[in-house]
């Protein structure tokens, strides 16, 4: 058996007053069996689907950004970041230089659903942490994230995003295999993310006006929840395949760094994410 190791430093940086997470040695993670496939790029492992709670008029929130960039290096592709601008701090201003309105309706809806009052903030797998509150502060987010990836998933993932230069048209192909038996209802959705858009930023009490945003939620398609995928027992090794198409319509984005990132998760009232992915969009003709 092959074991899956991923090398990691330890990390401890004091944010405010509270005590950061400390990864504690041995410095490893191991999922066993690591049986992602590289000749189709089937990953057969959970990935962890962080959903980062911030704004541009939050001062504190680059805190959050930095700490996401420390667990990025650690953790690399096994954990997929979505920063969703929601809530009181995402309200642009022009008048006080923040002309960006980075909201979305799906970013709403999450922020309400999971009572996000306090930012930064983050919703890690949709799980409640000690089974109350689906939100985890910043302070937590390395112990949370260290014990997701300790999961099992019932579904094996492999995404593709393309999109056609000319048209605009983006297609995003899945294909998923059942790793197990599920008798449970899954949903299936994904966002349009762009990466490191330029744009103001109040940090630590300094306006920076060239912020460089990381993972921005754009548009989720699907809505915030996903529609049905599983609905009736699925036997172990079962093969589901979908394609969405999306027009990539705003001319504001910049097409060569939109990412597509999906999740499979429950339905309400229960949420958990049990697999997730992201790809880059990859532009041709067709």
């Amino acid at each position: 058996m092959r074991i899956r190791a991923i090398h990691i430093f330890s990390i401890l940086i004091a944010f405010w007053s509270v005590r950061c997470d400390v990864i504690t040695p041995p410095y490893t993670r191991s999922v066993a069996p690591d049986t992602t496939q590289p000749d189709t790029g089937m990953v057969r492992y959970h990935k962890v689907l962080i959903e980062e709670f911030t704004g541009a008029q939050c001062t504190n929130c680059p805190i959050g950004h930095r700490k996401l960039a420390e667990l990025a290096a650690v953790y690399g592709d096994s954990i997929v970041i979505v920063s969703i601008h929601a809530g009181e701090f995402a309200r642009p201003n022009a008048s006080k230089g923040y002309p960006t309105d980075f909201r979305t309706p799906a970013g709403e809806e999450l922020n309400t659903r999971f009572r996000v009052f306090a930012y930064p903030a983050a919703v890690i797998d949709r799980s409640k942490i000690d089974g109350t509150s689906y939100v985890v502060g910043v302070q937590n987010w390395g112990s949370a994230i260290a014990r997701q990836l300790r999961a099992s998933t019932p579904l094996a993932i492999e995404t593709h995003a393309f999109a056609d230069t000319l048209s605009g048209q983006l297609t995003i192909r899945i294909r998923l295999q059942s790793l197990a038996t599920i008798d449970y209802p899954l949903n299936i959705g994904y966002y349009i993310l762009e990466d490191s858009v330029v744009a103001p930023q109040l940090d630590n009490g300094t306006y920076v006006p060239d912020y460089i945003h990381r993972h921005v939620l754009r548009d989720a398609p699907l809505g915030a929840y996903g529609e049905a995928l599983i609905s009736a027992q699925t036997p172990a090794g079962t093969t589901i395949t979908r394609t969405y198409t999306y027009t990539l319509s705003n001319a504001q984005w910049n097409r060569r760094k939109l990412e597509v990132a999906v999740f499979i998760a429950r339905p309400e009232p229960d949420y958990t994410v049990v697999q997730c992915q992201k790809s880059h969009v990859a532009f041709g003709q067709n």
